[in-house]
């Protein structure tokens, strides 16, 4: 895969899960460079359409968070909101700290309880943390980024209340779609209808996945779809009636 977008390799160490993003249990940072180029590409592919945004974008499996905090510091300007669901109420209220440093009392919050461990433990790495937390801050500015969290599990077929969403952009469970914590005998299938039903007529999702998984929905039209090392990425649009 060619990067269209993200084409210089950046330091994203102020990104590193743990140093001022928050780390959930169970869960790993994705990428920086790869969100990107991955948001960048849905965000082309609706101002083509005329629709220029700001976006809501949602993320159905998000775990503790990290790609929406990431692709909030990195494009505040364009990010009308953000929401966040997940089956895991753990995961979901690192998601919520982490969304909150989108907000000048988020990133107070968490200045203050990094200064605490610098001053308590005298360690390097919290005085580095404190540099990059500024850093997170210049490229916020003084923007407020709106966010919600809801315990949701997105293989569910009864009521969605997510509607009308720009972008949905999500990292699926790896390993066997089986052994999803979400109900039902095709969970993958269930995603995309869920999608389907949140997204707006001329939205975007965006779904990663390992290699496993055949990425195509009779709902959805493919626009694109390409390889990075063990991910494979595919950007679809609803199908129009």
């Amino acid at each position: 895969m060619k990067y269209r977008f993200a084409v210089e390799k950046e330091d994203y160490t102020d990104f590193a899960s743990g140093r001022v993003l928050y780390s959930a249990p169970g869960t790993t940072g994705f990428p920086v460079r790869l969100a990107s180029e991955i948001i960048q590409r849905a965000f082309a592919i609706l101002s083509e359409q005329g629709q220029r945004g700001p976006y809501t974008i949602y993320d159905p499996c998000c775990g503790g968070g990290f790609l929406l905090a990431t692709i909030g510091f990195l494009f505040p300007e364009r990010v009308a909101e953000l929401i966040a669901s997940d089956v895991d109420g753990q995961a979901l209220e690192i998601a919520r700290k982490n969304l909150s440093l989108l907000t000048p009392e988020g990133l107070a919050a968490r200045r203050r309880e990094l200064e605490g461990f610098a001053l308590a433990f005298g360690k390097e790495s919290h005085q580095g943390a404190l540099s990059s937390l500024e850093r997170l801050q210049d490229l916020l500015g003084k923007r407020r980024i709106p966010f919600r969290c809801d315990l949701r599990d997105i293989t569910d077929l009864g009521p969605f209340p997510v509607q009308d969403v720009d972008i949905i952009i999500t990292d699926i469970p790896y390993g066997q779609l089986a052994s999803w914590r979400g109900e039902g005998a095709d969970p993958l299938d269930r995603l995309f209808a869920n999608c389907r039903r949140a997204l707006h007529s001329q939205g975007v999702l965006v779904v990663v996945a390992n290699k496993g998984p055949k990425l195509l929905h009779s709902a959805f039209e493919r626009r694109e779809h390409f390889r990075l090392g063990k991910r494979q990425i595919a950007f679809f649009q609803p199908r129009q009636q």
